[in-house]
């Protein structure tokens, strides 16, 4: 478990880079737009909704309840895999906890 934090920290600067750059790059999001009518981008944005998911399901059962997990699933939905990122740093303890062998 020791690794989770560094990796999710370099996850975290390299993915703020990248929306950084793209929203330099494209800021009215013209690009954004016009791919999403390639099929393989739908696949990408769905691919992206079924991790959001999933990730709302972890954060819902990490929590405990829907009113704490609403919030963090919201934001995941509005700004992306960030908040995900932000929010496995800011709860890897409790995570390791709910993992442990007495938690299940």
């Amino acid at each position: 478990m020791n690794v989770i934090k560094p990796v999710t920290i370099l996850y975290l600067i390299f993915f703020v880079t990248l929306l950084f750059w793209a929203a330099m790059a494209d800021p009215k999001l013209a690009g954004f737009i016009q791919s999403l009518n390639e099929p393989w981008s739908v696949v990408v944005l769905m691919d992206f909704v079924f991790g959001g998911l999933l990730l709302s399901w972890m954060i819902y059962f990490v929590e405990g309840s829907a009113k704490a997990a609403l919030p963090w699933a919201i934001a995941l939905f509005i700004i992306g895999n960030i908040i995900g990122a932000v929010y496995i740093l800011l709860r890897i303890k409790r995570i390791e906890e709910r993992l442990s062998p007495q938690a299940i």
